[in-house]
């Protein structure tokens, strides 16, 4: 064998060993955790869709919720995979972006539909296994999220708006799974949280940037001066204040608002991330914010852990 052809031959097995993990990738499996939201219902559901009297229930309930979550995580890896086909050639050109899989060649165009249509087609099966109405939800999830990589991304607010309403479509997608009506505020303030958490990422995307904003995403440039901040002010109020009245007003919270004992945690947690977006170099991924910053993830699982006492001990 010639100098060439064993060249030839390492490159070929280096290129085939790391296909599985430039696949793996491209799906953004750190991305999934935003997934998790369809649990938040159940946790919201005690005395409707169960109760610490009468656990029998339990169990099929998280089952259907973990069919959803997988469901999910499944649409959204297929999204991801057709945001990245659809902006192979731009991202070519980008010094960051070309080393995403699809871009660099390291996952192939026909492997990337292939898997693409496989994982469309077994996130909306689970979807409506566990529920027809579930099914309609999971496609309108993937008609805005084409929407978007098509052309939303590129309208000021619209683009914002479009992404934050995949965190809504989640909780809700949860709900209907566990067939409880949860208050609207659960909703209200899910959805201002969603828009914090993306006009934050917008924000840092900007400071980031900098003169740059425009190359490295076309919208950026019309988020730029003290728009952007503003529009981070108005949202960050909007989910505190929301998540407050949610603590008072929802009827499946206790009357004697104890609810609003997770008030400080909530705060630390929103305080913490604006920090984060004002100081740190991950501030474009609020998903790495989330699992990497410890007083970030101390402020959630304390959020989680004081919620459950207040439910619990008031149940």
């Amino acid at each position: 064998m010639g100098a060439a052809d064993k060249i030839s031959k390492s490159f070929g097995s280096g290129l085939a060993a790391s296909a599985p993990a430039a696949l793996v990738k491209a799906l953004r499996p750190q991305q999934w955790v935003k997934n998790a939201l369809v649990f938040l219902p159940f946790l919201f559901a005690i005395e409707q869709a169960w109760s610490l009297d009468n656990l029998d229930p339990v169990p099929e309930l998280i089952g259907k919720l973990f069919i959803v979550f997988a469901g999910y995580c499944a649409l959204s890896a297929a999204v991801y995979l057709f945001n990245d086909l659809s902006d192979r050639k731009a991202d070519q050109q980008h010094p960051v972006k070309k080393h995403r899989p699809i871009a660099s060649g390291k996952v192939g165009v026909p492997m990337a539909v292939t898997v693409m249509v496989a994982l469309t087609a077994a996130g909306l099966a689970a979807t409506f296994l566990v529920e027809l109405v579930l099914g309609g939800i999971g496609l309108i999830y993937l008609a805005i999220n084409v929407a978007y990589s098509l052309g939303l991304k590129r309208i000021v607010l619209v683009d914002v708006m479009a992404v934050a309403s995949g965190y809504v479509i989640r909780a809700v997608a949860g709900a209907v799974a566990i067939d409880v009506t949860p208050s609207p505020w659960l909703y209200a303030t899910t959805a201002a949280a969603a828009l914090f958490i993306v006009v934050g990422r917008r924000y840092a995307e900007v400071r980031l940037a900098g003169d740059e904003a425009s190359e490295q995403r076309s919208v950026l440039g019309k988020y730029a001066g003290p728009f952007i901040s503003q529009l981070l002010t108005i949202t960050a109020t909007a989910a505190w204040l929301s998540y407050t009245l949610y603590t008072v007003e929802a009827d499946n919270l206790p009357q004697n608002n104890t609810m609003l004992l997770t008030i400080p945690l909530v705060s630390f947690g929103l305080f913490r991330y604006l920090y984060l977006l004002n100081t740190s170099k991950e501030a474009e991924a609020p998903e790495q914010l989330i699992m990497r910053d410890v007083p970030l993830v101390l402020s959630i699982v304390g959020w989680i852990v004081a919620a459950v006492l207040v439910l619990i001990l008031n149940d």
